[in-house]
């Protein structure tokens, strides 16, 4: 195909991805998890870099600082993600080329297809509406496979410096990137490209010391930052599952879910090694992969993903699902290409994917939640008297303070401070608490039990997932309801209010 048609078709896609991401403006109110990245942000560089008590890296971090010196509107926080989304589009492309020239059977079709599911997928379009770095993170993930396999099909000592550089900036943007790395190395491991024994064991040495000094600045900078501590202090993952467990009915705490956590890790690691070294050394494995049946499993695994994205639950591991989205996307289209017998069953089935995937992301763009805390401010604003005082969950303190501004008469309220809460208002006349209202965490019921006998509620405004409370001073009245075991395990969340780690 000649390079010009090449480069209007991947323009036309990237047009598409763009617009889609688009879709209904980018000004939306920003969710809490945003406010935090625009909050951390802020902070000095020094802090951002080393003393941060968040379990994040701190490129993508660093990298809000310098859009916020050009403008600080939500559609301009949201900009890097929408542009990582747009370029996720070409990477996928370049990256199912190089993979799977010699595999599938219509190789140009392939990337084709492989690219246009990641511009219409929902989870590749919700996450480049965000301001959050996990956009970004699947595209410099797709650049770092690219980067590697270029390597490893010609080493040489430019490549292995973009591999480097790629690796760097994946790695200190997010720790998914690890997915992606792990996934090179098993293919890697599997034997690709299928070269003869003593070709594989010079690339392997020196891909071995490629590894080394991409993970050395990273143990380093573990060693003398903040970031292991805040790893060990990061719970909301296995609170999340906790919860969930509990809603069905099984007793997990969070304790019990890290643990079900790390050995879910550590058997998904296992079984990947294992089926990478059967791949590597037994012609039967690797005409199993060929099997319609895992063509069947891989384009089931891709229309999951799709309606995963369009339901608006379960962020927590979707936002790890959209690093894998481009491989999922990349490896069903080969499969698809080796098992349709015919050019025009192939079409047929690649369109009916795209069909729905771009169904699906109408669909979450139609349906999916919107944040409140525009309209929560808003309503606080034209309600509160002079002399309320304002108390905010401290989860929530940073998107307050984006639509709050520099005015005073708020505070935030810290969950190990509930006890004091009652104490520390007694000069206000009328206390309003904002905050989230979610099944692991709403201190609207957290509230200690003496503040019932200095406060009643008048007043209450409810939203999808937060709330406001009115509050006056009253005579003592009845305590309320004992607080639930998942709010007590939410009320052990990160709190990103603590700049460094608590002690």
């Amino acid at each position: 195909m000649a390079s010009h048609r090449v480069a209007y078709r991947i323009g036309g896609l990237i047009l598409l991805a763009l617009l889609l991401r688009w879709a209904g403006g980018m000004d939306h109110a920003l969710f809490p998890d945003e406010g935090s990245s625009y909050f951390f942000s802020r902070l000095p560089v020094a802090v951002i870099s080393c003393s941060l008590c968040d379990p994040h890296p701190p490129i993508y971090y660093l990298l809000l600082k310098g859009i916020g010196m050009l403008a600080q509107r939500e559609a301009w926080l949201r900009l890097p993600s929408l542009l990582a989304g747009g370029l996720a589009v070409p990477l996928t492309w370049a990256t199912a080329h190089l993979l799977m020239a010699e595999w599938a059977r219509w190789p140009r079709r392939t990337a084709w297809l492989a690219a246009a599911l990641v511009a219409v997928a929902p989870l590749a379009v919700w996450y480049s509406r965000e301001a959050r770095p996990y956009a970004l993170l699947a595209t410099l993930t797709l650049l770092l496979v690219w980067s590697g396999l270029r390597w490893v099909q010609r080493p040489g000592a430019g490549r292995a410096l973009l591999y480097l550089l790629v690796g760097w900036s994946a790695l200190w943007t997010d720790y998914g990137a690890l997915l992606g790395w792990a996934g090179l190395n098993l293919l890697l491991l599997s034997g690709w490209p299928w070269q003869s024994a003593a070709a594989q064991a010079g690339h392997g040495r020196r891909w071995a010391g490629l590894q080394i000094i991409l993970f050395t600045p990273l143990l380093l900078w573990w060693l003398l930052s903040a970031q292991l501590t805040a790893l060990r202090h990061m719970s909301y993952q296995a609170i999340f599952l906790a919860v969930q467990a509990q809603a069905v009915g099984l007793p997990v705490t969070p304790a019990a879910a890290g643990r079900i956590i790390a050995t879910a890790l550590l058997g998904a690691a296992g079984l990947a090694v294992l089926a990478a070294l059967l791949l590597r050394h037994s012609q039967r494995a690797r005409r199993l992969v060929a099997h319609p049946a895992s063509t069947s499993a891989l384009l089931i695994l891709l229309l999951v993903l799709a309606l995963l994205g369009a339901w608006p639950r379960l962020y927590t591991v979707k936002r790890h699902l959209n690093v894998l989205l481009p491989f999922v996307a990349i490896a069903a289209s080969v499969a698809l290409s080796w098992t349709a017998p015919r050019l025009r069953l192939w079409r047929v089935v690649a369109g009916a994917l795209l069909m729905v995937n771009l169904l699906a992301s109408g669909v979450m763009l139609l349906r999916a939640p919107h944040s409140a805390w525009r309209e929560i401010v808003s309503t606080l604003r034209a309600q509160t008297a002079p002399g309320d005082l304002i108390l905010v969950d401290e989860l929530d303190a940073p998107v307050f303070a984006y639509y709050w501004g520099s005015a005073l008469g708020w505070q935030p309220l810290r969950a190990r401070h509930l006890p004091a809460a009652t104490r520390d208002t007694t000069d206000a006349a009328r206390v309003w608490l904002a905050g989230s209202s979610t099944p692991y965490r709403d201190l609207h019921q957290a509230l200690p039990a003496q503040w019932g006998g200095g406060h009643t509620a008048v007043q209450r405004h409810d939203w999808l997932d937060a709330a406001i409370t009115l509050y006056e001073v009253s005579t003592p009245a009845a305590p309320g309801p004992p607080l639930s075991q998942t709010l007590r395990w939410g009320l052990d969340i990160l709190s990103p209010l603590d700049i460094t780690c608590p002690r």
